[in-house]
């Protein structure tokens, strides 16, 4: 698969609250959640298109920690409404970088990228199946997710399981 549109860049230490902030809750929905994804960043450019509720980035370039901060699950859910597939990050907070995996919305890939919010804007490629990403004249390789990948080739947890056990090759319990 390939993955091809307009970077978005922004820092370190992005929290959940930020890509998803608490005082939209409850919002629920694609629509209403695209709205709200990162609208709290401070940035030149919004991620999210205000009249037509959509973000034109399809890949987001962050620093260390991205969605570090509380286990807020709508903001993968956010991200991947509003228009993003890939997050590019030195680092994730372990509940978010788990929660991409397994809602199976956003793919996240860990790339010491070295670059920073002037990246907005620039085409990027990602080819997932040979785990490079083009961006700014730079070729970056990436490594599979190891024992995840089958989730989220599955397309999230649930479904990925769901086949397994159709499969005949879930686990029984006793």
């Amino acid at each position: 698969m390939i993955i091809s549109g307009l970077a978005y860049g922004v820092g370190d230490f992005v929290d959940t609250d930020v890509m998803s902030p608490g005082r939209y809750e409850p919002y629920e929905g694609p629509d209403q959640l695209a709205r709200i994804a990162l609208v709290d960043y401070p940035a030149k450019t919004p991620f999210v298109d205000p009249d037509t509720g959509i973000s034109p980035f399809k890949v987001i370039f962050a620093g260390t920690e991205f969605g570090c901060g509380s286990s807020r699950e709508t903001a993968p859910q956010a991200l991947h409404y509003a228009g993003a597939r890939v997050v590019i990050a030195k680092s994730f907070g372990n509940i978010f970088f788990r929660n991409c995996v397994n809602m199976g919305l956003l793919l996240p890939v860990v790339i010491d990228h070295g670059f920073d919010e002037s990246i907005t804007g620039a085409p990027v490629r990602v080819d997932v199946a040979r785990r490079v990403v083009t961006c700014a004249d730079r070729q970056m390789e990436f490594a599979d997710l190891g024992a995840l990948q089958g989730i989220v080739d599955g397309g999230g947890l649930t479904p990925y399981t769901l086949d397994r056990v159709r499969a005949g090759q879930g686990r029984r319990v006793r």
